[in-house]
């Protein structure tokens, strides 16, 4: 496999505790063995803002992460690359060095669009506008569904322009349907979901409408499977890899080969630092259904070649099809 790329992973979070605590090189010791044995070549790091830190930290948050990748960038440069476009993915992946993107996972950092060309100065090219809460650009969906939401306000539109302007990657998971209606309606670039799964296979409200799915494929965007038990199936019933698979058939039939990614958003290793406030909002305590992390990858990609996947569906799946939707995005 050329290229396995993971569109959403929440490495910056630890990465920037561990640097501000002394440690150094974090990346190389704590993460990339795990990359290498996953045959990764390139990962989307998110910008997270924990609510523990919120309304007044975000800021301080996102910088603290943006620095901490430069610099252990900086300290393992053989192993590790930031990247600001497909080229920049590929050339990593040839010179055997892990790419990586950043985009946020929320806009709580964000109190201007003026703003949003700072970091993009830094090396940011992805814009989440929500997690599941509330924030100043837009409603994000709650994980059960019960509460009122409204979509983008006055600034989330302005901000989506702005992102759109800068040729940045517009990324819909997380948003309210509603959010998701108001970006279609005032952009006409491709989109992302960066680690959402469908509806149809369980009934989540993290996950896509068929509606929403057909739309973003049409646009040329890509949807990246999610790997958590919660996105992946309703409360009481089991997730696992067989029920991945039931979210990859239904999106590949809705959307075509081409628009179909990897967004595993692996958190066990994170949640021992999450709020306990927002743990209390989930259905259940989540968990990666594929256990390993990134190191499990090769194991999965096999399921799917069991699974009677073509060796072509799963090269688009792994990395091709994220390239495409870069290359039609991004431009430096």
């Amino acid at each position: 496999m050329k290229y396995i790329i993971d569109g959403h992973f929440d490495l910056l979070s630890d990465v920037a505790v561990r640097r501000k605590n002394g440690e150094h090189n974090v990346i190389e010791r704590l993460y990339y063995p795990s990359f290498k044995k996953g045959n990764v070549t390139g990962v989307v790091a998110s910008l997270f803002v924990d609510s523990q830190y919120l309304p007044y930290g975000g800021l301080s948050i996102a910088m603290e992460q943006i620095a901490a990748l430069h610099c252990e960038i900086n300290e393992s440069p053989d192993l590790l690359m930031l990247c600001t476009s497909a080229e920049d993915f590929r050339k990593a992946a040839s010179t055997n060095k892990v790419g990586i993107l950043l985009s946020f996972e929320g806009s709580e950092p964000i109190s201007s669009c003026l703003m949003l060309h700072t970091f993009y100065a830094a090396g940011v090219r992805g814009l989440g506008l929500t997690w599941s809460r509330r924030n100043m650009a837009a409603d994000g969906c709650d994980f059960t569904g019960t509460l009122k939401k409204g979509g983008l306000t006055s600034f989330g539109i302005d901000l989506v322009k702005e992102a759109e302007s800068l040729n940045m990657i517009i990324d819909l998971s997380h948003l309210s349907d509603e959010g998701v209606d108001d970006i279609l309606s005032i952009t006409s670039c491709p989109v992302i979901a960066s680690h959402s799964n469908a509806r149809a296979i369980a009934h989540n409200n993290r996950n896509l409408k068929d509606s929403h799915l057909k739309e973003i494929a049409k646009r040329g965007g890509v949807v990246g499977l999610n790997g958590c038990s919660i996105i992946n199936a309703d409360p009481g019933s089991t997730p696992d890899r067989k029920q991945m698979i039931s979210h990859l058939d239904h999106m590949f039939s809705v959307m075509g080969e081409q628009h179909v990614g990897l967004g595993f958003d692996f958190c066990d290793i994170f949640l021992k630092s999450s709020s306990a406030g927002d743990l209390s909002k989930m259905p259940e305590y989540p968990f990666d259904i594929l256990s390993g992390g990134h190191k499990d990858i090769p194991g999965f990609l096999q399921d799917l070649k069991n699974h009677n996947y073509s060796d072509e569906r799963i090269s688009l799946l792994a990395g091709e099809n994220w390239l495409q939707a870069f290359e039609k995005i991004l431009k430096n």
